[in-house]
């Protein structure tokens, strides 16, 4: 089958671009069963973006999909077909959206709340040289709630550009829709035209976005309105696929499936992992602690709360895809009396760097963060990996930071914190199975603990790293140090280990730029010691896909890497 003639595609009548629809719905069954890949999001969108690319001209009509993992069939019908074989490999077809693949990705789309604004800023560019063709942002109705979109929209409607905006209101986010813009766009009495009539905007809808002949008069008509129009588009997430229908998330995400059951196949199940064992200690506490309550921004799938959620529902909330607004809410809470505990992907965590410091860290008040998904982040896109965190979070004040090695010290490290939590305090895990290494050997879970005693040479590592470093450290008859307080570190603790060794490695699944490397480096120069700093990391670089296995080879990170890097530094 050949999806990828736009122009053939404009000449379809509308028995044959349905039939194109059952093929597309076909071939991403048969090709995501067996790659995985965000399979409900997409098949929701099947019709909505053929009917999108029947009407304007891309890529001089530029598509925004906000976000990429709803691009599929976008990616089908501009030629991408034998790509999809790929998905989730490495230097594979990529999960969301890139210019990298194609001149009809403008944007790298792989967080919610960013297509209307550099839509607009695309509008506006193009109206100051003359161009009038229009730009097209497809925004679903979780991302339309975040902040920046609603910045964005409140611009857009006072300059008279050509951008056009398009709401894929399938009533979820990844897990289902919350709150009053959710609650407007549900309505079935007129709440969202006069809402958007209200804000200054052409409201076109609600129209079926799995009826491909409305959705074309639509935003034919929408092209040439006179006022920012907006399309509301109904889709229904996994359309057309039974095992959607009985899934908490319609399907979003899936490793390899069956077709016929939707249930996963191979070897890809992670039967335990961190959020588990992070979901399972918080539950214990807060059957103990009726003060504590727990809070994650849409992403319940991914932070293993939904057991805690369903347990406690007046204790626990989900704002939707509203990361800023939800570490914020937290001070409240703490000013309340209460213990919050916010749980994001490291990923999305980011969005919320002002609120962390302004809000959180400023008030200095108890709150438990779990930042999950630190570290490599397997086949999402580039934006996805948690490598900058500790760079960026350590200037932070009154924040601890914590990483445990395992299961037994990020239960130790949760609870401890939540008995004693006076100040931010923040606890991040990597990607992937939780491991476990055998009992801890100091009490003091924020104390770094020596693991094994070497002769001139000390290799210090990160949690996420600590497996290959031990295997390394015994490879070269190293000592090591398993840190687990990233900040504030131990100085004297620290020094006083230092001086029974003349080399250190500082090992971090992280950008080295002001990584714990630095940090050992500036605190071994502060104290005139006289020791040789190995520091080795991740460049400052966005990195691509791929596990966590074929990262840590290509960067030097396993190890062998890390046995090669002594080696050629200090060659015996």
């Amino acid at each position: 089958m050949n999806f990828k003639n736009l122009d053939n595609l404009k000449k379809l009548s509308e028995p044959e671009l349905n039939f194109l629809s059952d093929e597309i719905r076909e071939f991403l069954l048969k090709n995501i069963s067996l790659t995985g890949g965000h399979i409900g999001a997409n098949l929701g969108t099947i019709e909505l973006t053929i009917a999108l690319h029947s009407v304007f001209n891309s890529p001089s009509e530029p598509i925004l999909f906000d976000t990429g993992h709803q691009g599929y069939t976008h990616k089908l019908l501009t030629g991408r077909e034998g790509l999809f074989p790929t998905l989730n490999t490495y230097g594979g077809m990529n999960r969301f959206l890139t210019p990298k693949e194609s001149e009809h990705d403008l944007i790298e789309a792989s967080h919610a709340g960013t297509a209307i604004s550099i839509g607009l800023g695309i509008s506006l560019a193009r109206k100051l040289n003359g161009n009038e063709n229009p730009v097209i942002a497809v925004v679903g109705d979780s991302a339309l709630a975040e902040g920046s979109s609603l910045e964005a929209l409140n611009h857009a409607v006072v300059e008279n550009t050509n951008l056009i905006v398009v709401i894929n209101d399938n009533g979820y986010a990844i897990s289902e829709g919350f709150g009053g813009i959710h609650e407007i766009l549900q309505d079935k009495n007129g709440r969202a035209k006069r809402f958007f009539s209200e804000f200054g905007m052409d409201y076109f809808g609600p129209v079926d976005g799995h009826n491909i002949s409305q959705l074309k008069d639509v935003f034919s008509n929408a092209k040439n309105s006179k006022k920012m129009p907006i399309v509301h588009a109904k889709t229904i997430k996994g359309n057309s696929w039974k095992p959607a229908d009985n899934h908490p998330y319609r399907m979003h995400f899936s490793f390899p499936f069956d077709i016929k059951t939707g249930k996963s196949v191979g070897n890809n199940i992670v039967q335990n992992t961190y959020p588990d064992v992070a979901a399972k200690t918080l539950k214990e506490a807060m059957e103990e602690n009726e003060k504590i309550t727990c809070i994650t921004p849409s992403t319940l799938y991914a932070t293993g709360l939904t057991s805690i959620f369903n347990s406690y529902p007046d204790r626990c909330f989900d704002p939707g895809m509203e990361e800023q607004h939800a570490l914020s809410m937290t001070v409240g809470l703490a000013l309340g009396g209460y213990i919050p505990v916010i749980a994001y992907q490291a990923t999305f965590l980011q969005r919320a760097f002002d609120q962390l410091l302004h809000d959180v860290c400023f008030s200095n008040l108890p709150t438990l963060i779990l930042s999950m998904r630190s570290g490599f982040s397997g086949y999402d896109n580039p934006t996805h990996h948690g490598i900058y965190d500790i760079s960026y979070l350590r200037p932070f004040p009154n924040l601890t930071i914590l990483y445990p090695k395992d299961s037994q010290e990020l239960e130790i490290m949760i609870k401890d914190s939540l008995e004693n939590i006076k100040s931010p305090i923040m606890i991040m895990m990597p990607y992937g199975p939780i491991k476990h290494f055998g009992s801890t050997k100091t009490s003091d879970i924020t104390r770094p603990e020596l693991v094994l005693v070497g002769k001139d040479t000390l290799i210090i590592t990160v949690g996420n790293k600590f497996e290959e470093s031990k295997e390394a450290a015994i490879r070269t008859n190293s000592g090591l140090m398993n840190i687990r307080c990233l900040k504030p570190l131990k100085d004297n603790e620290l020094v006083e280990i230092f001086l029974d060794y003349k080399k250190i490695v500082v090992v971090e699944e992280a950008v080295l730029d002001g990584g714990i490397g630095s940090c050992i480096s500036s605190l071994i120069t502060d104290r005139n010691i006289n020791i040789e700093v190995l520091r080795l990391g991740i460049p400052c670089k966005f990195v691509e896909p791929g596990s966590n296995e074929e990262l840590s080879e290509k960067y030097n990170l396993n190890s062998d890497g890390i046995c090669n890097a002594i080696k050629n530094r200090w060659p015996s």
